[in-house]
């Protein structure tokens, strides 16, 4: 896990090493963003059907909860910028103390509640028809994560995570309450946060399966994958040698 003194600057583990769930999620966020942007500046496509449209969602397209965290905006790199080098810094000890499974089960049902939250809002707020898009929810779900298990991590060497995710959050009430274009977004922070929160503290996370303390080493998944093989041949050559010395497998039971 790392030092309670490390900073949140100093690299995306205490190994170095970016995660199996995490760099699948990188992976998959920045090849659909490079898609969507060659597709919107060739094609004109703007993928509607995939963004998380209230109004839509309510009418059955539920499956935009989950599509929507793919994809970011085009217009420019800050959006996905942010969301992938936070992803980037923060993934790797959650997944490393949850375990894959866990990880991306918490990370997409984070999403999943900020897109409730801002369907919900988008009601009162009279958005039903304005779309949303990015992992942002997501991204807010690991900051409230890291804020509790790791609180005293510094974030650039200054400043605590528990008061980093403090300072996000507060951001993002007052944003979602003075910014009236960006009403929804902020919201879609703030649902991540609180499905984050309510995840970890009912006791949720922990039924998402996963083995706590599963670290991701390539090289030592090789190595028991080769010790396997070496096993498994030294096994049938055995078989093959007694096989020939009694004239039977002396495995074979009759």
């Amino acid at each position: 896990m790392g030092s309670f003194n490390r900073s949140f600057s100093s690299g995306p583990s205490s190994s170095g090493l970016v995660t199996s769930g995490v760099k699948w999620l990188l992976i998959s966020n920045t090849a659909i963003f490079v898609f969507t942007l060659l597709a919107r500046a060739f094609a004109g496509l703007q993928f509607q059907p995939l963004k998380l449209i209230p109004q839509d969602v309510f009418s059955g397209a539920v499956w935009q909860l989950v599509t929507y965290q793919f994809l970011h905006d085009t217009n420019g790199f800050q959006h996905i910028l942010f969301n992938m080098a936070s992803l980037f810094f923060m993934g790797p000890m959650l997944e490393s103390s949850w375990g894959t499974a866990r990880f991306l089960k918490y990370y997409l049902l984070s999403g999943i509640g900020a897109g409730i939250m801002v369907c919900l809002a988008s009601v009162p707020l009279g958005a039903m028809e304005s779309a949303t898009i990015g992992c942002s929810g997501a991204i807010f779900g690991l900051m409230i994560a890291y804020g509790v298990l790791f609180p005293n991590i510094l974030f650039f060497g200054a400043v605590p995570a528990k008061y980093f995710v403090m300072i996000f959050g507060a951001i993002s009430l007052l944003g979602s309450i003075a910014m009236d274009g960006s009403r929804v977004s902020y919201v879609a922070h703030l649902g991540g946060l609180a499905t984050g929160w309510a995840l970890i503290r009912t006791g949720l996370l922990k039924k998402l399966g996963g083995k706590p303390g599963a670290a991701w080493d390539p090289m030592s998944a090789l190595r028991q994958q080769y010790k396997e093989w070496k096993l498994r041949r030294a096994r049938k050559k055995f078989q093959v040698y007694m096989k020939q010395k009694s004239g039977r497998d002396p495995f074979d039971i009759q």
